[in-house]
């Protein structure tokens, strides 16, 4: 599999070279489903290298401090994780990471992603992260967004044999393990 840190730190040169000075990515909702996560889905070229593709077995055996490299203030970071159909079952609120050293857990209802038509074309859950077990997990500051295309979309594409959903990982302002 991938190697994390040089992966991802070379992925920051090469986005680094894309952009111009100060720039910073502050993608919309719907622009990071309809640029990127349509475009990995569909097989078409991005607009830039800003996400690291990661097979979701991986992304959640590390705690989210561990995937992450940082430097230049960053406190945002982006994944295209490749799911196969045994990893994620379909409507699990948590997410266990690891031998049980965390999990990340919904913080609420699914929100529906609508283009201009108000037509539904991606949908958006929220995560917090837990670090420990349950019940004596300690809530940290690490949210994280997942974005996914309908289903009937991603299974339109019999060719695909996963499923690929763009995360939006966050540090808040005051950092916790």
């Amino acid at each position: 599999m991938l190697d994390f840190q040089s992966s991802y730190t070379d992925c920051q040169s090469e986005i680094l070279t894309e952009f111009p000075i100060g720039y910073r990515f502050l993608p919309t909702d719907e622009e990071l489903v309809t640029h990127y996560l349509s475009n990995k889905v569909f097989y078409r070229p991005l607009p830039a290298h800003v996400a690291q593709d990661i097979d979701s077995r991986e992304f959640y055996s590390k705690a989210p401090n561990s995937i992450v490299n940082y430097s230049c203030g960053e406190r945002e970071w982006y994944f295209f994780l490749h799911e196969d159909e045994d990893f994620l079952v379909e409507n699990n609120p948590n997410r266990i990471v690891g031998d049980k050293i965390g999990f990340w857990k919904s913080t609420g209802q699914e929100k529906s992603i609508c283009n201009l038509d108000g037509n539904v074309f991606a949908s958006k859950f929220q995560f917090t992260y837990f670090s420990g077990i349950f019940p004596n997990a300690r809530k940290t500051h690490w949210k994280m967004d997942e974005y996914r295309l309908p289903s009937q979309c991603q299974t339109a594409h019999s060719f695909q044999e996963e499923e690929w959903v763009l995360v939006r990982l966050k540090r808040g302002m005051e950092y916790s393990s």
